[in-house]
């Protein structure tokens, strides 16, 4: 899941949230522990979240299953919105989070 091409920060993010599922679920003496870290705050403001069911419409639309049209509608977002979350996911610039309705 790592990339050697990620910053260490963004890595530790995401081994977080890996293995807990979501950053949401994330202790918060972890998360205490990942402010600590040096450079977290320069990384903190390139990266877009995302909640899961957004993060699966949006691999669909990246995939050419779904049109975006379609999907930005889905999502009551318009087109602008989805563009930054797919570049955010195919730069690997994003966290998940849970759902509002979960």
């Amino acid at each position: 899941m790592a990339s050697k091409n990620w910053p260490k920060e963004l890595e530790v993010i995401h081994k977080l949230e890996a293995r807990y599922g979501s950053m949401a679920n994330v202790p918060k003496s972890k998360l205490a522990n990942l402010h600590k870290t040096p450079g977290i705050r320069t990384v903190s403001g390139d990266y877009t979240e995302i909640t899961r069911t957004q993060y699966n419409a949006i691999k669909l639309v990246m995939e050419g299953k779904h049109g975006k049209t379609r999907t930005s509608r889905e999502l009551k977002h318009n087109n602008v919105w989805l563009d930054r979350r797919i570049r955010a996911i195919d730069e690997n610039k994003y966290y998940i989070t849970e759902d509002e309705n979960a």
